[in-house]
């Protein structure tokens, strides 16, 4: 059985009964949900003059609250710094009650002393009383509020809705501070899942389709995050909110799709028509109830609150709400000629701007992908797309640069755009957000280095790693909010947020030298012209370690100086430190935005210049005789002007020689004798002062070092009695002051001609010789005969003297 709910609320003096059905979805589809008028409120706002022309909008981009429910007062438009008049609220009453509570929602709107309705009034049936109220704007853009009401005749809440346009510069960096929000990631699990979609009403409330789990939540200006009152009858695909706080979502469960209405007063009305094939024009446009949706997808509202989204047969389709925001619910719409929105298979990502202008991602393949703009006009009437991103290749590149020569990936999640009309972008498979500048066509990366990951909080957001984002809103103090994977693995989400500050932490950089310049690009993502107040200066614990390099500096810093609505230039900034450790200040621009002040974070470290130490002594690869002392002396010098002092330690095969040696005049010298190794390892550490930091000197090896020298003594023995031609050869290698018995090998020698080797066993070895020896030819008397040593780690290689000759034979072959 269906389950039917009655909810009972108050909004601007009409009581409103709305009946939720949880049904199931063959009947969703034939049955509409629709709000049902009951008896008004006993409060009501008496009408006044709404202004008009440029007091109300200032551009064609501006909303125009033309279709405002009854009850919402409309201010006549205000800019930052400039003082707002104040409006007058009147309220009439029909019945006796008490006022218990007044309450504004947020500061955009600030009621003033002076009005005569007061908490404990009481009043009568016919009287009336009045708030003074001041248009006081946050940010640029549609602003709104509601004052709320509450008495003793009625229960509940009477909310009243105030609205209006304002103008501020707003100042946002690049790059600027990441973080998390607060409660969107718990133990490294997102709050979220499989999210895409997210919109921002006119005060500056965000809202989240939470798809995975089937409810829309919502960030006030506290940063807390909570589900809506009402949740949607199904599975919320997309979201949408309009000038007046009435958000919007397109819904899907089990091939059902509904479109579903959340009041700001806390109601909902859900659509579920089944959908049907039909031609819908501007010209001749189809009541929704007649032809339901197909698809639906990434809603976007424009300036004169029509509502946009992808359609699954056409591409994407129109649906004006104005008479939604009056109450009377009666929905029509029309097909816009979107030919590439569900080209490349599921809905690509889609978007309006405020001067209706349609933007849409398309991919084929991994060979082409574009960002497209079409406007409302063609689209209803003669397609035709311009490119804006991307091109016949995919991938990444052009930041810097005009989109229309830049790449994008085949990945693209949810577009937003700020109050200049600038347009940011889920580059999801380049795991970055992107913008392009409305006014000139740049594209640059304001959050990611295109790793995945879940990294770089409370830094520059484009050092950090973002993992497949997909929803990006931009509120009216250019922040921006992305949608982006948990550090944990899984299907969860957090929130990340790229805030108001410009950061750049600087690399090491040596004490007293400049480091490169670190560019700001600084842009006015504000709808009015932004102008400084006084030079920008620097503030903080080391304000003198930077500096602004003229060289990369274009933005033109003095009071006075200003920077229009979608414009950019840019800052650089030089590292000098002036002492080591953490070094930290901001660059101040004293400006007309709400704050007054914009700024650039800079944090950095100071680190000591490391001097040139060189081995002097000895030379690289010289030999020493063992036993022998032996000079080993450094240099420490420095390019700079101050030159380095204290201590040096000397090391020889790993061990320090003696203690650390005092420079002078920027050597130090040790003397060492080693009467052992024949190969030495020699180091040299400069232990640094308060100017230098410590430096070592690459190793040097003294290499052969000479050794004991030897005696070599030949003796020549008889022939071999039983062997023809082979004779003994005893050669001896002896130390003359005694030690250890030589090692190696020695040769046996007649002139050039080697004999015969062997290797010394205990200082001696036999040679044994076969040669085709007889009486009357011996071995060969012209040539002497000798032996060779050719000496160990410890010994020198030596030489015998040579035998006499002839060598004494008593058997020849052949001879018996």
């Amino acid at each position: 059985m269906n389950r039917i709910v009655l909810r009972l609320m108050h909004f601007a003096g009409t009581a409103v009964c709305v009946v939720l059905l949880a049904l199931t979805p063959a009947t969703a589809q034939q049955q509409p949900v629709r709000a049902v008028t009951a008896k008004p409120s006993i409060i009501s706002l008496v009408p006044s003059v709404r202004p008009t022309g440029d007091s109300l909008a200032r551009t064609s981009r501006d909303a125009t609250f033309e279709n405002a429910p009854p009850n919402y007062h409309v201010f006549a438009s205000a800019s930052v710094a400039e003082p707002a008049g104040v409006e007058t609220l009147s309220f009439s009453f029909a019945g006796e009650t008490t006022l218990t509570g007044i309450k504004m929602t947020n500061n955009n709107f600030a009621i003033e002393r002076g009005g005569n309705c007061y908490e404990g009034n009481h009043y009568k049936l016919g009287e009336s009383c009045s708030l003074l109220v001041r248009f006081t704007p946050q940010g640029p853009g549609h602003k709104l509020a509601f004052v709320q009401l509450t008495h003793s005749a009625e229960a509940g809440v009477t909310t009243f809705g105030v609205v209006g346009n304002a103008y501020a510069p707003v100042v946002s960096f690049t790059p600027s501070e990441i973080t998390t929000v607060a409660g969107s990631v718990t133990s490294g699990t997102g709050m979220f899942n499989a999210a895409t979609s997210m919109a921002i009403d006119g005060g500056d409330v965000l809202y989240i389709a939470d798809t995975g789990n089937n409810k829309v939540e919502l960030m006030d200006s506290s940063g807390v995050i909570t589900p809506t009152a009402l949740g949607p009858i199904a599975v919320p695909a997309s979201i949408a909110a309009d000038s007046f706080g009435i958000f919007y979502t397109a819904n899907v469960k089990a091939a059902t799709y509904y479109f579903s209405i959340f009041y700001p007063w806390g109601s909902q009305t859900a659509y579920g028509y089944a959908y049907t094939s039909s031609t819908c024009t501007a010209a001749s446009p189809c009541a929704f109830s007649a032809v339901g949706m197909n698809y639906p997808a990434n809603m976007s509202i424009d300036a004169s609150d029509n509502l946009f989204f992808e359609e699954g047969t056409t591409g994407a389709a129109e649906m004006p709400v104005t008479n939604v925001s009056g109450g009377t619910a009666t929905l029509n719409l029309w097909h816009l000629s979107d030919q590439f929105s569900y080209s490349s298979g599921s809905p690509g990502s889609f978007a309006v701007d405020a001067s209706d202008n349609l933007y849409a991602a398309y991919n084929f393949s991994t060979t082409t992908c574009y960002l497209l703009r079409e406007s409302l006009y063609s689209s209803e009437y003669s397609p035709h797309f311009s490119r804006v991103a991307g091109g016949t290749a995919c991938g990444f590149s052009g930041d810097g640069g005009q989109g229309s020569g830049a790449r994008i990936s085949n990945q693209i999640g949810q577009m937003a755009f700020d109050a200049a009309g600038n347009l940011y972008f889920a580059d999801a498979g380049n795991q970055r957000v992107r913008r392009l500048d409305a006014v000139t066509g740049i594209i640059s990366t304001i959050a990611g280095n295109g790793t995945a990951g879940y990294s770089g909080d409370f830094g520059p957001a484009t050092t950090a790693t973002l993992s497949s984002p997909t929803g990006v809103a931009v509120d009216s103090q250019g922040q921006v909010f992305i949608l982006s994977n948990a550090p944990t693995a899984g299907p969860t989400q957090g929130m990340r947020k790229v805030g108001t500050h410009g950061y750049w932490a600087f690399y090491p950089q040596v004490k007293l030298t400049p480091s490169a310049a670190k560019v700001f690009t600084v842009s006015n993502t504000g709808n009015t012209t932004l102008s400084l107040s006084t030079a920008p200066a620097f503030s903080g614990t080391n304000p003198s370690d930077f500096s602004i390099d003229p060289l990369t500096t274009d933005c033109v810093l003095t009071a006075g100086a200003a920077l229009p609505a979608g414009r950019s230039c840019h800052i650089g900034i030089i590292f000098k430190p002036a002492g080591t450790g953490a070094r930290s200040a901001s660059l101040l621009l004293q400006d007309n935005t709400v704050a007054g002040t914009n700024t650039i974070l800079l944090t950095g470290t100071g680190i000591l210049p490391s001097p040139t130490i060189t081995i002097t002594s000895p030379v690289k690869g010289s030999t020493v005789k063992t036993g022998t002392n032996v000079t080993f002396s450094v240099s420490v010098s420095s390019t700079l002007t101050t030159q380095p002092t204290g201590t040096v330690t000397f090391k020889v095969n790993g061990t320090a020689v003696g203690s650390p040696v005092t420079l002078s005049s920027g050597k130090a010298s040790t003397t060492i004798s080693e009467p052992t190794a024949a190969t030495y390892s020699l180091s040299a550490t400069y232990n640094g002062d308060s100017n230098f930091a410590p430096a070592a000197v690459a190793e040097i090896l003294i290499v052969d070092a000479i050794r004991k020298p030897v005696v070599v003594l030949l003796q020549a023995g008889l022939p071999s009695p039983s062997v023809c031609g082979m004779m003994n050869f005893l050669v001896k290698v002896t130390p003359p002051t005694g030690g250890l018995p030589p090692s190696g090998t020695v040769q046996l020698m007649n002139g050039s001609s080697p004999l015969g080797t062997g290797e010394l066993q205990q200082g001696s070895a036999v040679l044994s010789v076969t040669a085709p020896i007889s009486v009357t030819a011996p071995i060969s008397n012209s040539e002497p005969v000798f032996a060779i040593y050719t000496g160990d780690d410890t010994y020198q290689s030596g030489r015998s003297p040579s035998l006499s000759s002839p060598l004494p034979f008593s058997r020849a072959c052949g001879t018996h």
